[in-house]
């Protein structure tokens, strides 16, 4: 007689096997947002808020202000970890929403300091010719 032939061992088996597939659904996207800069013309968000460490983090940049290029790179500044270029790309703009949206996505190293100190360097190249730049510090964290 089979081992899996037994009505019990089977139900046993079977809630074991649906047990392990519930439990390897990968986990929900985490949305929270934090601003890390706010002017009258320009908002920063990063997402997720906590800002963990080896995660795919979104940057976002909402203005009013029409822009044509956006440029930035973190470094530490608490250590050295070299510098992260970001890759900016423009949302889509929509006739009934005013505001023109920027992303950029990216991951942070770890590293020894559970509370990384960066620093972004942030430069704005607007329609009309101007060039803004701005620094913004924020932590990470790995706890």
């Amino acid at each position: 007689m089979c081992f899996y032939s037994k009505p019990g061992v089977r139900v046993i088996f079977l809630s074991l096997l649906l047990l392990t597939l519930a439990s390897c659904q990968p986990p929900l996207k985490d949305s929270s947002q934090a601003t890390l800069l706010q002017t009258p013309t320009l908002h920063l968000l990063v997402s997720p808020a906590q800002i963990p460490v080896e995660t795919p983090l979104t940057m976002t940049i909402e203005t009013r202000s029409a822009l044509v290029k956006v440029h930035g790179e973190l470094r530490g500044v608490s250590m050295y970890m070299g510098r992260i270029p970001l890759q900016w790309r423009q949302a889509e703009v929509t006739a009934e929403r005013e505001t023109a949206i920027w992303t950029a996505e990216f991951f942070l190293g770890a590293c020894s300091d559970p509370d990384m100190q960066w620093q972004l360097d942030l430069w704005l190249d607007y329609a009309d010719g101007r060039r803004e730049m701005q620094s913004v510090q924020f932590s990470s964290s790995w706890r």
